[in-house]
Parts: C-alpha cells; sequence; structure tokens
C-alpha cells in the first residue's frame, strides 16, 4: 500500500509532525509513506529518516513568480501544478492524508485520484473532509485568533487516529552544555538578544560548570556578533542543530523550529511565548517543557483589548530571573508540583464529546472521571470543581435564555429581511457572554460567529443558529455529565472515610450488579 502525506506549511509544522509520521508508520509497517512538501524545506529529509519512504516537492515560490512576474508564460504555473498533479497521480496512493488543512491543499486533493482521502479536500464544487469531530474542532478554533484548548499535534492525531505522545525525557546525561536559540522568524516573538546576553551571564557566573553557546543559521551569525563573542556562536543546519543538541542538557529559545526539533529528541527545554506565539496550539510538544507565559496585555504599550486579543506580548514581561528560575528548576530535575486547572476540567470535558459524545455510555464518563481524580490532589479538585460547577450553571443559564429568546420557524419565515429588534433579547444575552470572558473554552463560539455571517435567507440563518444551539446543548450536557461524574468520585471518597464506602461509582443501582456489595445492601 502507498501513502501520500500533504504537508505544505513551515518549518517548525512539518519538524512537529514527526510524532504523527511515526504513528502512521507503526500503524502501516508495510506501506510505503511519501511526503509532499514545500520545495524550500527540502533540508528537512534527514530529520525524518526512516520515516518517510519519498518525498515530493511543491515548488510554492516559483509557482508565485510564474503568477506575478512578466518574464513567465501566462500559463506556466499552471502547467506545472498539472504536472505535479499527473506525477502523484502515477503513484496509484491509496490514501492520502491533509496534514495542511488549508484551501489550497483541499484543491490539490481535489484533483489526485484517490480512493480514500482524508482530511480538508475539494470535490463536487465544495470542501469536504470534516467528518471527524476532531477534524471540525481543528477547522474552527485552530486558525485566527480563537482559542484551542488542544495543540496541534493533538488535534490531528485524533482527527485521522493516528495515537501520539508527548515526547519523554531523553536519556541521562552529564553533559554540562545549556544551548539559546536567540532569534525567531518574526521579531515581535524574540526575547532580544540582550536579555539572552544577561542570561548567559547569570547561568555561567551562577552554574560555574556550565557553557552556554548560541545556536544559529549562517546568515544570522552576523547580527548576533553585537552581543555574543565569535567563540560563543555556533552556525549550522538542521542536521548539525540535531547533533548538537543531543549534546546538550537543556534548550533555552522563542517560538523556533528549533524548539520542535529538540521536543522530538526528548531534551529539556524553556520556551518563552512572545508575541503572537500560541502556547496552547503549537508549544514544544514534549513533557520536558517548561513554558515562561506573560499573556496579558503589556502597560507600556497601552495595548487596546482588540490587541491584547491578539495576544501581544512584550519581551519586558519576561525578566531574566523568570527565566533563570525555570532553568534551575529544569537543570535540578526539580518535579514540578501537578495541579488541576479549570483548562483541565474544560479539555476533558470537550475530549469526551469529540470521542463520542451522547453515545458515550454514562460508566465512560465515570471511568474518566476516575482516572483524572487520580492525577491531582482533592483538596485542589474540590476548589476548581466548585468553579466548574458555579460556570455550568453560568452556561446553562445563558442557553436557556438563548433558546427562549431565539424566534421559531415560522416567525422567521414570515421576514424577507431579519433586524437586530427581530432578536434583540438573544443577541443581548450573547453580548453578555462575550463581555464576561467566562467562556474561554468556546463553548458558545458557534453562536456568536453565526451572529457575525452573512447569510442568503431569514430560513438559512435560522437553520444554522438552530444547528447551533443543539451543538451547544451537547457539549454542556456532556460537560455537566463529566463534572457529575467528578463529584460522585469525590464523595465516594469521603463515604470511605467515614465507613461507609465500596460503592460503586455509579451508586448503589451499580451496586446491586457489582462484586463489592451484596443485593441486600443494594436495595436499601
Amino acid at each position: 500500500m502507498k501513502i501520500l502525506v500533504v504537508s505544505l506549511l513551515r518549518l517548525g509544522d512539518i519538524i512537529q509532525q514527526q510524532p504523527l509520521l511515526k504513528a502512521l508508520r507503526e500503524k502501516n509497517p508495510q506501506a510505503q509513506i511519501h511526503l509532499l512538501i514545500n520545495r524550500q524545506f527540502s533540508h528537512v529529509e534527514g530529520l525524518l529518516t526512516g520515516l518517510v519512504d519519498k518525498y515530493h516537492y511543491f515548488d510554492r515560490d516559483l509557482l508565485q513568480r510564474g503568477l506575478g512576474e512578466a518574464s513567465f508564460n501566462i500559463l506556466w504555473s499552471h502547467q506545472q501544478i498539472e504536472q505535479l498533479v499527473q506525477t502523484l497521480n502515477r503513484e496509484n496512493y491509496q490514501q492520502v492524508l491533509n496534514f495542511t488543512h488549508n484551501k489550497l491543499s483541499a484543491y490539490l486533493l481535489g484533483a489526485l485520484q484517490v480512493p480514500m482521502k482524508k482530511g480538508l479536500h475539494h470535490s463536487e464544487g465544495k470542501f469536504q473532509g470534516l467528518e471527524n469531530p476532531w477534524l471540525r474542532y481543528f477547522n474552527d478554533r485552530f486558525s485566527g485568533i480563537q482559542a484551542s484548548l488542544f495543540h496541534y499535534v493533538e488535534l490531528l492525531g485524533k482527527s485521522f487516529d493516528l495515537p501520539v505522545q508527548k515526547a519523554a525525557a531523553m536519556p541521562a546525561t552529564k553533559s554540562k552544555l545549556v544551548l539559546f536559540q536567540c532569534l525567531t522568524s518574526d521579531t515581535k516573538k524574540n526575547w532580544g538578544l540582550n536579555n539572552f546576553k544577561k542570561l548567559k551571564e547569570t547561568i555561567e557566573s551562577s552554574l560555574v560548570d556550565y557553557k552556554v553557546k548560541v545556536l544559529c543559521a549562517p546568515f544570522e551569525k552576523e547580527s548576533l556578533k553585537s552581543h555574543f563573542s565569535d567563540v560563543d556562536l555556533i552556525a549550522c543546519d538542521l542536521l548539525g542543530a540535531q547533533e548538537l543538541l543531543k549534546q546538550s542538557c537543556l534548550l533555552v529559545t522563542g517560538d523556533t523550529s528549533i524548539k520542535h526539533l529538540a521536543a522530538q529528541l526528548g531534551v529539556p527545554t524553556v520556551e518563552m511565548v512572545l508575541g503572537s506565539s500560541d502556547w496552547t496550539k503549537t508549544a514544544a510538544y514534549s513533557l520536558m517543557t517548561e513554558i515562561i507565559n506573560a499573556r496579558v496585555p503589556c502597560a507600556p504599550c497601552s495595548h487596546s483589548q482588540a490587541c491584547s486579543q491578539k495576544a501581544q506580548i512584550c519581551a519586558e514581561q519576561i525578566t531574566v530571573d523568570q527565566v533563570f528560575a525555570a532553568i534551575w528548576d529544569k537543570l535540578s530535575k526539580r518535579a514540578s508540583v501537578s495541579t488541576v486547572s479549570i483548562r483541565d476540567v474544560e479539555r476533558t470535558a470537550w475530549s469526551l464529546q469529540l470521542d463520542g459524545g451522547s453515545q458515550s455510555h454514562v460508566l465512560s464518563y465515570a471511568s474518566t472521571a476516575l482516572q483524572f481524580s487520580e492525577s491531582f490532589s482533592k483538596e485542589n479538585l474540590r476548589q476548581v470543581l466548585a468553579e466548574a460547577r458555579q460556570l455550568q450553571t453560568e452556561y446553562d443559564n445563558w442557553l436557556h435564555a438563548l433558546e427562549s429568546s431565539f424566534p421559531t420557524r415560522k416567525e422567521i419565515a414570515t421576514k424577507t429581511q431579519l433586524k437586530s429588534q427581530d432578536i434583540g433579547e438573544f443577541i443581548l444575552t450573547a453580548q453578555e457572554i462575550i463581555k464576561s470572558k467566562k467562556d474561554a473554552a468556546g463553548y458558545f463560539q458557534s453562536i456568536v460567529e453565526n451572529l457575525m455571517t452573512r447569510f442568503s435567507s431569514t430560513l438559512q440563518f435560522h437553520e444554522k443558529m438552530q444547528a447551533a444551539l443543539a451543538e451547544v446543548r451537547e457539549l454542556l450536557q456532556s460537560r455537566g455529565q463529566f463534572i457529575h461524574s467528578l463529584e460522585i468520585v469525590l464523595k465516594e471518597g469521603a463515604y470511605y472515610a467515614a465507613g461507609i464506602g465500596q460503592l460503586s461509582i455509579d451508586g448503589f443501582e451499580e451496586a446491586g450488579r457489582s462484586l463489592q456489595r451484596g443485593r441486600e445492601d443494594a436495595a436499601i
């Protein structure tokens, strides 16, 4: 069997797809796996040894020149695309997976003669391939400023049924080499060379056995010489960086492709989230990564609300002392205290819904709640659970207000044009949700997006909004079921402490079918 993976994204995206390609290889050990990438990133080949059997290239830069420069025939780019499609079709693939998930890749998949297409593709005049709930979540939440509870690798793994795990720590090493990656592809994501210089001095004066070296691409070397000596700088390609990372004990970096390379190797990493970086979506996917995130508007710039929503962060918000403290923890292998947050509850609730939702048996919620509770202290969990329950009440009240104020299909059908006053209460409730800033998990996002979308008719608007309301209802029911299951787990612990316990997670009725108690006890 032959499988084609389409990944027409940036260098960092291709590198962090390594766990997905590994899972694909493990799932299809006898298959030939081919990878289509942008030609400018052909040097990534050496990093994916054993995972990819053959590479194909999409020459984006040359195609764009062909479309815009007078020296090219007007049909030249079209002919190049046609030749690429013919080349790929001659491979006779049985499957194609679209890891790119944009319109360009969707149109390309639409032109391929492959019996099984997974992911976004264009066919019969429309975009298709979003049947998987996880892929729909990826489509709705990942681009732009929308919040996502899940990482890029998690979402694609779930979307394509590829079981991926965060990279674990590399084997213990006696290395005392700390590597810096000071520059990113976007100046707004840079922490600043002066900060890195001070950090280097702090490390080498406080931890006298450790040495700091600065990684860079050859073209970056001159700009780094203003703050570092020539002996401190190591200019290398990706393969060179990979070998150096294997010899190091720690990487300190911003949002770079090198952090993804370190993650795959299990190298401990301290990552600074600056500018438009979003750690929830594209941080280094590793158990060994420490995120330093100052995701608040910065006072010196007097950022507006719109700017803060885009998560613009100034380098001044992250101090040298903060970064050094994180480095100290990593080098001393100090275990961080595991605490639960409301975000953890939301992630798990969404996962249950995306994995099956209302079709899941109550025991799947109970089992998940039991596993979840075992990861955290009961006191910490009770505090977060109280917050989650309070939010659930507010969410349910908002949903009730939206449903009760939304016009019926019959009322909508009489109007050729919908005005704000026709759904005034509905709009006010939506505004209340936005202003509260309490829907960080995005349960009501589809409602808000539909209110800001143009529709061809009032009936189409009604149909879309009713579907969105139904989706919110299912999500909140799933969330409520998970919270209820967590509450039962915590209460069961209290029953044990009081000597009442040994009841099963589903209570007295379930105990009647269990081996924990007799039928007489279940009939109490």
